[in-house]
């Protein structure tokens, strides 16, 4: 049997769905709300930049380099088709949530806002307002500018 290697022709979807949100779940196990910031962040740098995603991609991720945090980058994966595997995703220890998405020499940083940051904390720690679901919820009908900085 042979083996071909085969690239995606079509570029990453840029607007949120919850087919996206299913494909990623399953990627990563299960949902939560740092997935979901990957997912948005992922999502506004295709936009932003205007890139298909896959190969013309490049993310560099600052964060606490160990979950719950690290879950964002599986929603970036997701997303933006960077992978590790690729080598077009780095990490760096850091602290709050950060990426930098560069394409062609244009590069777009995404910085979660630090009262979102915050916030996700608090629910997963059990004293937020709402259930984490609920989070998640606010995090995907939030706008681009109530979620990130330096956007």
């Amino acid at each position: 049997m042979g083996f071909a290697l085969m690239k995606v022709d079509t570029p990453k979807q840029r607007a949120w769905s919850e087919e996206l949100l299913d494909r990623a779940t399953e990627f990563h196990g299960h949902g939560g709300p740092y997935m979901v910031v990957g997912l948005r962040m992922g999502l506004a740098a295709l936009r932003r930049l205007d890139a298909r995603g896959w190969f013309d991609l490049r993310c560099r991720v600052s964060l606490r380099w160990r979950p719950p945090d690290s879950c964002v980058i599986d929603g970036i994966q997701s997303s933006t088709g960077c992978t590790m595997g690729k080598h077009n995703i780095e990490v760096e220890d850091g602290e709050g949530v950060a990426a930098r998405f560069t394409k062609e020499g244009r590069r777009v940083d995404i910085i979660l806002r630090q009262e979102v940051f915050d916030e996700i904390e608090r629910a997963l720690a059990g004293e937020g307002e709402g259930t984490v679901e609920e989070l998640m919820d606010e995090l995907i009908a939030a706008s681009d500018r109530d979620l990130f900085e330096a956007f």
